[in-house]
């Protein structure tokens, strides 16, 4: 079960993994030490890790339910953009084609998830290329179908979902054990795993919906997804860390494995420096929050790191207008 090394978790699920198992009475002393420096939703560890842990867990319990137990333990809303994207989706299709876009930054792994018609229903896809245990992939369809409750803010077997699991049913269960606690009707021995979603439920609109919030953390998203992938040039890769939140350059640096000084001399064979692509990316992020009626503009000042006199000193220097003309000019097209 070995993974390349380029390939990585996200910190936020591997410590919602870890801070399950220790609900669960499992021993994780060891792995909750390793992730106490970790405090960014976007911090990512080696795939590598992710395996290693599922093999500690293991080697603790005989347990056939215990994915199960740690999905049911999973705490929801600890994802940052997948779920915020999920959650103010406008239908559960629309969802859901979120789900397939940005799994990778979640976990970064060989993998195909896609969406398929199965006669008038509606199949999530997901067929593995590196194993993981039966356990690890009850786990997170277990999340899956919470999240889809919390979605459509009901119970998951009102909905009519169906689960297809891709590994034969764990010795010691019934098929009762796996419907009472995921709330579906489960079958076993698929050639993939998939989740299934009756005619009706694709089309329906979900209470949370916000679709301009949707776009601009689907921008967010589509920047995180570059950073997956293979290396850029470091001024695109600079670009895209401050864009997600990275203001300094120390803190950058340190994403990229450089010090500070050998960023700053990469930036500089690359004919820019720090204080100009920051600048660039604050004055990207001000014109998109103007754009948007109904974050205020003391709201604006927060996030671009201003207090509001700061935020119209930097709108006069990049735009020649206060922010309160600028936004009434974006508005009107």
């Amino acid at each position: 079960m070995s993974a390349p090394a380029s390939y990585t978790v996200s910190a936020a699920f591997f410590e919602n993994l870890v801070w399950a198992a220790a609900e669960e009475g499992l021993d994780v002393a060891n792995w909750q030490a390793d992730l106490a420096g970790l405090h960014r939703n976007d911090d990512r560890l080696p795939l590598s890790a992710f395996h290693e842990l599922w093999r500690t867990l293991l080697a603790q319990t005989a347990d056939p339910l215990i994915g199960l137990k740690l999905g049911a333990r999973f705490r929801l809303g600890r994802y940052g953009l997948v779920e915020f994207l999920l959650l103010n989706a406008r239908t559960v299709q629309q969802a859901m084609e979120q789900a397939t876009t940005y799994w990778r930054l979640v976990i970064d792994e060989e993998k195909v998830v896609r969406l398929a018609n199965h006669g008038d229903a509606l199949r999530l896809l997901i067929e593995p290329r590196i194993p993981h245990p039966a356990a690890a992939y009850e786990m997170d369809l277990c999340y899956v179908l919470r999240m889809m409750s919390l979605l459509l803010g009901r119970p998951g077997q009102d909905m009519g979902l169906s689960l297809g699991l891709g590994h034969a049913q764990p010795a010691g269960t019934t098929l009762d054990d796996y419907r009472s606690r995921l709330g579906c009707e489960v079958v076993f021995d698929e050639p993939y795993y998939w989740l299934e979603l009756p005619a009706a439920l694709p089309r329906q609109e979900l209470p949370c919906s916000h679709p301009l919030l949707v776009q601009t953390l689907a921008t967010q998203a589509d920047l995180q997804l570059k950073l997956l992938d293979r290396e850029p040039a470091v001024t695109a890769r600079v670009s895209q860390l401050i864009a997600l939140g990275a203001n300094e350059v120390e803190a950058v640096a340190a994403k990229l494995g450089l010090s500070s000084r050998s960023l700053q001399r990469r930036l500089k064979e690359e004919g820019t420096n720090f204080g100009v692509l920051r600048d660039s990316a604050q004055r990207r992020r001000a014109e998109q929050l103007l754009s948007e009626p109904r974050v205020a503009l003391k709201e604006v000042a927060f996030f671009l790191g201003y207090e509001e006199r700061g935020l119209a000193v930097a709108c006069q220097r990049w735009f020649g207008a206060s922010p309160g003309a600028l936004r009434a000019r974006l508005i009107a097209g």
